[in-house]
């Protein structure tokens, strides 16, 4: 049997599939790639939080000593714009981790190109108000530690919650991805219902950032993980904040 030639029809409609569904194909690729990168950076995360607050509870709640700890632990994810693109310096010896910590912006936990942090640490508790007067509270006084009540056992309890400001690098699956995170108008084309009238609306200002960023062509997802620990060090009241400002819903306000 012979087999029959397609007509110009034929191939004009599967040229027209192809166009539809490879650029569909590509993004499924491409956000499957970003979605485990972003999960892989969660878990580092929420390790990260636990490094943080074990700095802190040995150095007296100081947020700079909690921030190069959970640094430390994401140094492996921290990324770089190089050309348009982002660029994850490998670390695969004590020798590439010294050379990338020592890089500009890296070991002072600034981002070059953002005005954000790579990692930032929040106190969630205790409170100033929390712990009362005075300059500071002793960690192993038997009196604090046994206090009958939830609030008042808490004054030697530190509860932080750190935030790794993820620099996504996938190509096109990060703006997407981004968009749909960060609740940000995308074209009309890629809405499935009527195009909602004024400018997108950002709930916190903590927030703003990101868009600021994303609106300069880097597109960066605050990921966030909390850990609490008891005392090992006095608590220096100065350092505490007056009000709770974590974002994580399970972090008791």
């Amino acid at each position: 049997m012979k087999k029959r030639p397609l007509n110009a029809g034929e191939s004009g409609q599967a040229a027209v599939e192809a166009a539809i569904v490879l650029p569909l194909f590509v993004f499924l690729m491409l956000g499957i790639l970003q979605i485990g990168l972003m999960h892989q950076a969660r878990l580092m995360t929420k390790y990260a939080s636990y490094r943080a607050v074990r700095a802190g509870a040995i150095h007296n709640a100081k947020v700079e000593e909690m921030e190069r700890a959970a640094l430390a632990v994401m140094l492996p994810l921290l990324s770089e714009d190089r050309s348009g693109g982002e660029y994850i310096q490998s670390i695969t010896s004590a020798s590439d981790f010294k050379s990338k910590w020592g890089t500009s912006g890296v070991s002072s936990n600034k981002m070059s190109d953002a005005d954000m942090k790579y990692v930032d640490v929040v106190i969630c508790g205790p409170l100033k108000g929390d712990v009362g007067g005075g300059q500071e509270v002793d960690f192993d006084d038997p009196q604090e530690a046994g206090q009958a009540g939830w609030k008042e056992s808490q004054k030697t309890k530190l509860r932080v919650q750190a935030t790794f400001n993820y620099r996504m690098p996938i190509p096109f699956a990060n703006w997407v991805i981004h968009a749909a995170a960060m609740n940000k108008e995308v074209p009309w084309v890629l809405r499935m219902g009527k195009k909602s009238a004024g400018p997108s609306k950002f709930a916190h200002s903590r927030y703003q950032k990101y868009k600021d960023a994303a609106d300069s062509g880097q597109y960066i997802l605050p990921i966030r993980a909390a850990y609490t620990m008891r005392m090992q060090s006095n608590i220096y009241v100065s350092q505490l904040p007056e009000k709770n400002e974590c974002l994580t819903s399970n972090v008791p306000k």
